[in-house]
């Protein structure tokens, strides 16, 4: 007799989904899966007890029925509380994720029953047991548990219900479905935007709700500055208010926001019940804005700026400031132009930032240096030992005796040198060896003057004195 009712529920099963495919039946649509489950396991059952296989076998397909049963009743109790009495009768739409949350626990409440009095197996101690499985699988899902978890706390608060409008990360959109993994939102181009429910959890959200609340939406507009203020709110509040989509309360807002660079900024406050219109709305007020202007003889200007024409400063000429520096110099004054000018061409002007190093102490001596522009600083052992002003050489005893050089020399401020080096003084030395003596005595001179016959580092003077020496240097230096 349980033989021939076993077979009958699974006959009525498949008969049921049969004709459910046939009427096209919504409802039979839902529990097809669980009807098709329930006649496989009540077949598999009365195939196990007519071929007496065993009691274990019999014992499985009994508990596969219960629970084939258990999950079409659940899934039919779940269709008459969420369709039929909330919805139907009680007008109550319940989101979709609260439902596949209570219908998983429903279906887990199932199965452990069936588990629980079919075989006697002690479910607790089942769960307890994989326990490390468990937490393999947690961490495995970390992120979609995040996701559900979040989808859970916005089902909760029913702030994200399907027909509402929102904006999320930028994106206006209606709400379509509140999922287990993301919110779909479908735009004003008619897309379909999955976000996911824990960056929806994140994100700076917009709730325009289904249009039960006036939002104002900003637009921006610039005149031209001949025109008075009041006389464009005016105008722009008589454009606004012959829009369908703006409301009258409360009234159109149009401020002024900036005096940019070529026009008078307003920005337009628009109060409309649908915002995701933005778009359509912002079209339209300035559609309609350009033509009412331009029939009132205000301007939109195009981006411009005041220039104010500056004439054009001559380009520096290196070679005239080097020439021009030397020329001023105590130890070049004096000489013929064209030897000046000659020793100009090959000299190198350069400028260096206050603090900075001209020459070190210890480097090797290959330039003498003018002063152009500024004050340099010589410093030995670390002390600062004298300044070097403007049209005065540093360096040149260095230069000529060939040592190391005795002392640093640092830009006071922004300073200006030009560098002579021993190929152009060579250069002028051999077509004009005439100068060699005159460039001698008044290295000597100067020697003299600052009282550094020390710098030669212990070199010996020749008796016929220190000018015939600089000369005999002048002329090794001519000579290679």
């Amino acid at each position: 007799m349980r033989d021939t009712l076993i077979l009958l529920v699974g006959g009525a099963a498949f008969a049921v989904l049969v004709f459910g495919r046939l009427v096209r039946s919504q409802v039979l649509r839902h529990l097809s899966g669980a009807l098709a489950f329930l006649g496989l396991a009540a077949a598999a059952r009365w195939a196990v007890l007519a071929t007496k296989v065993g009691e274990r076998w019999e014992l499985w397909s009994g508990v596969a029925v219960l629970l084939a049963l258990g999950y079409l009743l659940a899934k039919l109790a779940l269709l008459v509380v969420f369709e039929w009495l909330l919805a139907q009768r009680m007008r109550v739409v319940v989101p979709r994720l609260a439902r596949d949350v209570i219908a998983l626990l429903l279906y887990v409440l199932v199965a452990a029953t069936v588990l629980r009095y079919g075989l006697d197996m002690n479910v607790g101690g089942l769960l307890a047991g994989t326990a490390v499985v468990t937490v393999v699988v947690g961490f495995a899902l970390q992120e979609t548990l995040g996701a559900l978890l979040a989808g859970l706390a916005l089902a909760w608060e029913q702030r994200f219900e399907a027909g509402s409008w929102v904006e999320v990360d930028g994106i206006v959109g209606e709400v379509q479905e509140l999922g287990w993994r993301s919110l779909v939102l479908r735009t004003r181009l008619g897309e379909q935007v999955l976000i996911p429910n824990s960056q929806v959890a994140r994100a700076r959200a917009r709730l325009y709700g289904e249009g039960e609340q006036a939002i104002a939406v900003p637009v921006h507009l610039g005149v031209a500055y001949g025109v008075p203020p009041h006389a464009v709110k005016e105008l722009l509040q008589g454009v606004a208010a012959d829009i369908p989509l703006v409301l009258a309360e409360p009234a159109p807002q149009i401020l002024v926001r900036e005096f940019a660079e070529s026009a008078v900024q307003y920005e337009c406050r628009l109060w409309t019940h649908e915002p995701w219109l933005a778009a359509d709305l912002t079209d339209t007020f300035l559609t309609r804005a350009h033509a009412a202007l331009a029939r009132a003889g205000m301007e939109i200007p195009f981006p411009q700026r005041s220039v104010r024409l500056v004439a054009d400063r001559p380009a520096e000429d290196p070679e005239r400031m080097s020439h021009d520096a030397l020329a001023s110099c105590t130890l070049f004054a004096g000489l013929a132009e064209d030897a000046v000018a000659l020793l100009a061409a090959t000299a190198r002007r350069q400028v260096f930032a206050p603090g900075e190093a001209v020459v070190r102490e210890g480097e090797a001596s290959r330039a003498l240096y003018v002063v152009a522009r500024g004050e340099a600083i010589v410093v030995h052992a670390g002390q600062e030992v004298a300044r070097v002003g403007e049209g005065e050489v540093f360096g040149e005893m260095a230069f000529l005796s060939g040592a190391p050089r005795a002392a640093t020399v640092r830009a006071g401020a922004a300073l200006s040198v030009v560098e002579v080096d021993s190929r152009a003084l060579g250069a002028l030395l051999v077509e004009r060896r005439e100068l060699a003596e005159e460039l001698a005595n008044r290295m000597a001179a100067r020697q003299q003057e600052l009282a550094a016959r020390e710098a030669m580092a212990g070199e010996t003077v020749h008796p016929k004195g220190l000018a015939t020496f600089l000369l005999e240097r002048l002329l090794r230096l001519v000579g290679g």
